[in-house]
């Protein structure tokens, strides 16, 4: 409540102090201005962006309005609260944070309570509010909390050399400007704190976003080499295989094996072998089309899918191959060594009776074919090849 030299009766209101008032003709006339004044400080303020703006039209208006008094705004900053000059003669220049503990602005900011002071020479409970040293010249004092965000952040601090300076009409047309100010800091701080809830959504989206796609490339790539796994190779196959019988393509499927891949384990142990396993990923990415698609398909085996490619283009990219694995040095810490490749092709130009685990089927095929007959070669599978058995192969796979 209000701290008054004469307790205002609480029927009182501003048209009936506007009738008290002699000459009432002239006082009207200056309250009415004042009227409009905090009316279009009100619209301004509700249309401003920010906390300095904010701050330009008050100042703005206590010039107008109060000109020789001294007015600020105190704002919460944590356990302290800070002054700014808004009109009149500044109190102090480079004035420090003060403490909620410190002078009327900080009991006022406590307490959430407005404080008017008419006169304060002849009140007794200024004495009750220590740091107030820099005001002794204050002979009249209004301080008004403003809140915003269902807190009080702030008060306006009101102070003039002269007696009752303020008296009950500035106490109500101090408390609309302080309302009005309220109003008008909560929708600011309601968008800055909206902002700042979307551009947290928008991290917290961008991360899980990343993370996902960080999960789906977990979910599809072999550890060991860095390439696509055999879950990845048939999702690839099944898509390739609908393109290719929507524009009457072929598709060409090459399974690789590493010749005697065993004795690299065995004499050098499984350590070594995931080093060479890793050094053959790259040397596949390295030797095939951007377009061509790699993966594991488990062991020593991989799956190689050449889209648009004929059997022709097919047995060049598989001798290649060959050749590149032959001449390639792979380093171990304490040797070097050299492998061999036994390449299965099958090249599909129709799809009428195959899907992607007959394909893999076909290829599987000719790729042992090329082991039985001593590795180190490539053997082709006719489409046609194997039909019966493909499909034995899938039906037993289905029941697994």
């Amino acid at each position: 409540m209000a701290i008054a030299a004469t307790p205002i009766p609480r029927t009182s209101d501003l048209l009936d102090l506007l009738r008290q008032i002699v000459p009432p003709q002239e006082r009207a006339v200056e309250l009415y201005r004042r009227l409009l004044a905090i009316n279009e400080l009100s619209g301004s303020m509700n249309s401003a962006r920010n906390i300095d703006g904010l701050q330009r039209l008050l100042a703005g208006y206590f010039n107008e309005c109060l000109p020789g008094d001294s007015i600020r705004l105190c704002i919460v900053d944590g356990a302290k609260y800070r002054n700014v000059h808004l009109s009149g003669p500044e109190v102090t220049f480079g004035e420090p944070p003060a403490s909620l503990n410190q002078g009327i602005a900080g009991s006022v900011l406590k307490s959430k309570s407005p404080m008017w002071i008419p006169d304060m020479h002849a009140s007794r409970r200024i004495r009750k509010f220590p740091g107030n040293g820099e005001r002794s010249y204050a002979r009249s004092i209004m301080v008004l909390p403003v809140s915003a965000m269902k807190r009080v952040v702030g008060c306006l601090e009101m102070l003039s050399s002269y007696p009752n300076r303020f008296d009950e009409i500035e106490y109500h047309l101090g408390s609309l400007v302080a309302a009005h100010l309220s109003s008008a800091l909560d929708n600011i701080l309601t968008r800055q704190e909206l902002a700042n809830a979307n551009a947290r959504l928008r991290d917290h989206d961008l991360r899980l976003t990343q993370l996902n796609e960080k999960l789906q490339q977990l979910a599809h790539t072999d550890e060991a080499t860095g390439l696509f796994n055999k879950r990845r190779l048939f999702e690839r196959l099944d898509m390739e295989i609908a393109r290719a019988k929507r524009y009457g393509e072929i598709l060409s499927c090459l399974m690789i094996d590493i010749d005697d891949f065993k004795q690299i384990n065995d004499i050098y142990g499984h350590q070594a072998g995931d080093q060479i396993l890793k050094q053959i990923g790259a040397l596949l990415r390295r030797s095939l089309r951007i377009t061509d698609f790699i993966a594991r398909y488990g062991g020593e085996e991989f799956t190689i899918l050449l889209p648009r490619t004929n059997s022709a283009g097919a047995y060049r990219v598989a001798e290649n191959l060959r050749s590149t694995f032959m001449s390639h040095d792979f380093a171990l810490p304490t040797a070097t060594i050299h492998l061999t490749i036994s390449i299965g092709v099958a090249c599909c130009s129709t799809f009428n009776h195959l899907n992607a685990q007959q394909i893999i089927f076909l290829a599987d095929s000719a790729l042992y074919r090329a082991k039985r007959s001593g590795k180190n070669q490539a053997c082709f599978a006719d489409e046609t090849e194997g039909k019966t058995e493909s499909q034995d192969f899938v039906k037993s796979m289905s029941q697994v």
